[in-house]
């Protein structure tokens, strides 16, 4: 058990490493610095040099990466040259709204998703089953970028029930913030839900073909009984784990949303520390979206034993 464990976590730090590796050299073919940014367009060649050698971004990008990757390793992220802010303080400060975010489009993508996925292996090839397959299709077709301002036009423009932009962080109100969560959760979960529903539908109609389940409403089991108790369970494997891989995925990829919606996350500072050259910002970033997404995946991997018994009979034996 232990070998397998360590192998795991060696091809997380890999996965973690190559990743921080590609962002400095993706960041050093683009023009300009950190420091043209910070002494603005009207300054010198002399001057810009002379910041960039007190920033220590004059020496050669593997000698800069090896100085960021030894301060990493030991908890310490680094200062943004821009801000002076810290880049764990920016991280502490905008991940609630992210993880906020990301967890809301999960939980609504999951409870969606089974309801139709039920429905839809109940009767396959009927007219609910092909209506819901029909909308699940436009749902897959229409990424979050097209959704968000349609969302904001029909719901919060023409109707009112939302607002068009910002963020209510909770202290003012759990209603008020869920109420500026709820669109952009929404248009990240519109494709998840799809996916979820598809891959569900697929699992349960297979299940409800095996001898159990046929053993089972022989006893006279109501359908609904036979559905939730014995056929949900074991179709949800798949489900469990493309959740958990999403989750990952949700936290780092809501960078056009919340641009989109001016929301206060993770995603819009990595994209105006993008803009800003300020590799110290986004190489702390885009670490702890790896070793966050990472981390999901191995609990997604662990969870396993919990979700199929056979893979704890397996692991007794």
């Amino acid at each position: 058990m232990v070998f397998p464990v360590a192998r795991r976590i060696g091809r997380s730090a890999l996965v973690v490493l190559l990743v921080t590796m590609a962002v400095v050299a993706l960041l050093s073919l683009a023009p300009g610095s950190v420091a043209s940014v910070i002494l603005g367009e009207n300054a010198t060649p002399e001057s810009v040099a002379a910041l960039n050698a007190r920033l220590g971004l004059d020496q050669p990008l593997w000698s800069q990466y090896l100085d960021w990757l030894a301060r990493a390793v030991r908890g310490d992220l680094g200062s943004s040259p821009l801000t002076g802010q810290s880049v764990s303080a920016a991280i502490a400060e905008r991940l609630p709204v992210t993880l906020q975010l990301a967890v809301m489009a999960l939980v609504m993508a999951l409870i969606v998703s089974v309801l139709l996925a039920v429905v839809s292996a109940v009767r396959p090839g009927s007219p609910a089953d092909r209506g819901i397959n029909a909308v699940s299709s436009v749902f897959l077709s229409v990424p979050a970028f097209i959704a968000g301002p349609l969302l904001v036009y029909f719901l919060a423009l023409q109707l009112g029930w939302f607002p068009v932009m910002g963020w209510s962080p909770i202290g003012e109100g759990v209603g008020a913030n869920l109420r500026s969560a709820l669109l952009p959760a929404t248009a990240i979960a519109l494709t998840e839900i799809a996916s979820f529903h598809r891959l569900l539908r697929t699992d349960l109609i297979g299940t409800l073909g095996e001898d159990f389940v046929g053993a089972a409403r022989a006893k006279g089991m109501s359908r609904s009984y036979v559905m939730f108790r014995h056929a949900l369970r074991p179709s949800s494997f798949s489900l469990i784990t493309l959740a958990g891989i999403n989750l990952g995925r949700l936290i780092g990829g809501t960078v056009i949303v919340e641009s989109l919606f001016s929301l206060p996350g993770l995603g819009q500072l990595l994209a105006s520390s993008i803009t800003a050259r300020d590799v110290i910002m986004v190489q702390g970033v885009v670490a702890f979206i790896a070793v966050l997404y990472v981390g999901v995946n191995t609990l997604v991997d662990l969870s396993y034993r919990l979700i199929d018994p056979r893979i704890r009979k397996a692991a007794s034996v």
